[in-house]
């Protein structure tokens, strides 16, 4: 009996470990690399998803500078810039710009942070419905100039951005939900 009750014993036990061990995975693709602080987020197409990922930083007790309309020289002195990356045009309006003027922006952070070689990470987390034509121009100008990219699975359908990873070698890892960030921020920020 002890035999039986062993073997039951045990599978439970690789159950529970396999169980904890997806619980814990954040995503697929590539491991989120650690990176240096301070961290600023802003947004690249004035999406309300930049908030939503300075939000979950905060949760994860990771200390962000956020601002939605940052002009480059606000950004200097970070370590790790974050560009939430999605195009809204009800945002754009209530930053009181327009699409370029919004690139242009964009384009002066870039510039900045690889002045400052800022370690730059593209996060995607709007989905299908930010996969429109406004971001997709800022999606195809920033997504190539990251460092590493996080993106949510619907806004990976097409497989724009894991075909981009390989092809620019780099690193993406692909997510299911939003609040996966968190282990992502996590492991990229670890306790110190």
């Amino acid at each position: 009996m002890s035999g039986k009750y062993g073997i039951l014993k045990s599978a439970l036990v690789c159950a529970l470990l396999m169980a904890a061990s997806g619980a814990m995975a954040a995503g697929s693709g590539a491991a989120a690399p650690v990176s240096p602080t301070p961290v600023y987020v802003t947004t690249a197409g004035q999406s309300a998803d930049a908030h939503a990922v300075k939000l979950l930083l905060d949760r994860c007790k990771v200390t962000a500078s956020y601002d939605a309309i940052a002009a480059a020289s606000k950004i200097s002195g970070s370590k790790t810039l974050f560009l939430v990356i999605g195009g809204s045009s009800k945002g754009l309006g209530a930053a009181g710009m327009d699409k370029d003027q919004e690139m242009a922006r964009i384009k002066a952070i870039l510039a900045k942070a690889k002045q400052e070689k800022m370690f730059i990470v593209g996060i995607h987390i709007g989905g299908e419905s930010r996969r429109g034509p406004l971001s997709a121009e800022f999606i195809n100008y920033v997504a190539p100039q990251c460092d590493y990219i996080i993106v949510k699975a619907d806004g990976n359908k097409d497989g724009y951005f894991t075909a981009l990873g390989k092809k620019s070698n780099i690193p993406v890892t692909v997510i299911d939900q939003t609040l996966d960030l968190m282990g992502i921020f996590k492991a990229m920020f670890p306790a110190k």
